[in-house]
């Protein structure tokens, strides 16, 4: 998780700190965009081998979700 968070913690310009997996992060990240989402999914795929779907993707609500979708992978 702690490398999850890193990785998350760049694309969402912020310190891996300020960045829990119960984070809802289209709601907690004030400069949340739809680039960043798509940022997470390129970041999964790249560093996890996971191909997760934009359905997939905006059915996660948490930081643990993603996470977790990619050890289901």
């Amino acid at each position: 998780m702690e490398n999850f968070i890193e990785l998350a913690a760049d694309i969402f310009e912020m310190e891996p700190s300020e960045i829990s997996a119960e984070m809802d992060f289209r709601e907690e990240i004030e400069e949340w965009s739809s680039l960043m989402g798509f940022s997470l999914i390129v970041m999964m795929e790249d560093e996890y081998g996971v191909k997760v779907s934009v359905e997939e993707f905006l059915q996660c609500k948490t930081i643990e979700d993603l996470y977790n979708r990619c050890n289901k992978g």
